[in-house]
């Protein structure tokens, strides 16, 4: 009888033993964390039109309605450089697993602020959006990404009960949504099928997650369509350089935007615009060199700016 009780007590010893050492090997590992992140996403629209999206997570925070985010910058050059990346907002993550984005919209839509990814929920629980729209947590699987495990949770649609119902949005712990880091879920709903995807996902320089569905094997080479970030382009003039008083832009393109960075990478000047010429006072700015940021309609482009 001793021996069978011994038994018993040892097996279940190793039975938590190694139960322990399992959970040991999962770690909660949150969406907003030191460091810089980078996703690079592509989709179709509902023109079926091609997107291709770069976004930065940085450590620099910003207010945002009185909370505290961590700026978000969108951009499509090869690297990350805040002076020709534009700030569209922030992300936060709270103690209950919650991520969430605020900030403006960005070219070709399917971009909405609030909660993008709940990683406190589980399998059955109902997640909301629009409150219209209903989805559940079909399943939640813990997998292995770049030697690190990560939890997956799977949701389908609230209306969906068949068998093996599609899978509108799946989001990783650390990375986020694998359709797109600010991939709308609604788009899967009107959708037949998933528009998009996120093709890697990167922190501090190493990358940690790729999805290669275009076919191309880099996290930098857009698949199509895109009219890249340009570094210099002569179809676009400052005059005159050196300036003292002001400055007139003109591009053969429609400009669409203007932004005007210090030294420091700080973004000092932004202004709407819907023409081809455009004239800034900057009288007040302090003597030194400033990077130009114009947005037209055939890409982004920097022009170095002197004033003296």
């Amino acid at each position: 009888m001793k021996t069978i009780v011994y038994k018993l007590i040892l097996g279940l010893f190793f039975t938590l033993f190694a139960f322990n050492l399992n959970a040991q090997d999962y770690e909660y590992i949150p969406l907003v964390k030191p460091g810089v992140q980078i996703w690079t996403d592509e989709y179709y629209d509902r023109g079926s039109h091609y997107r291709f999206r770069r976004f930065a997570l940085t450590d620099e925070d910003t207010i945002i309605e009185n909370e505290t985010y961590k700026k978000l910058y969108f951009f499509t050059e090869a690297s990350f450089n805040p002076l020709t990346a534009e700030c569209i907002g922030g992300l936060r993550e709270n103690a209950q697993k919650q991520a969430f984005y605020k900030g403006g919209n960005i070219e070709g839509g399917n971009v909405s602020s609030g909660l993008i990814c709940d990683f406190s929920l589980s399998v059955g629980d109902t997640y909301q959006i629009y409150n219209d729209f209903k989805f559940i947590v079909h399943s939640i699987d813990t997998l292995e990404f770049s030697g690190v495990k990560r939890r997956v949770f799977s949701l389908k649609s609230d209306f969906d009960d068949s068998p093996n119902p599609r899978i509108v949005c799946a989001w990783i712990e650390g990375i986020g949504n694998k359709d797109g880091l600010l991939f709308d879920i609604f788009i899967n709903i009107v959708n037949s099928e998933a528009g998009g995807h996120n093709r890697c996902y990167e922190h501090n320089g190493i990358l940690l997650y790729h999805n290669y569905l275009s076919g191309i094997e880099d996290c930098t080479t857009p698949f199509s369509g895109l009219n890249e970030i340009k570094l210099e382009d002569n179809s676009i003039t400052l005059y005159p350089n050196p300036a003292s008083k002001e400055v007139n832009i003109s591009s053969e393109s429609v400009i669409n935007s203007i932004e005007v960075f210090n030294s420091l990478g700080q973004s000092i000047y932004q202004v709407k615009v819907k023409s081809k010429e455009k004239t800034i006072d900057i009288s007040s700015f302090s003597k030194g060199v400033y990077i130009i940021g114009v947005s037209t309609d055939k890409g982004y482009i920097r022009k170095k700016l002197i004033k003296n």
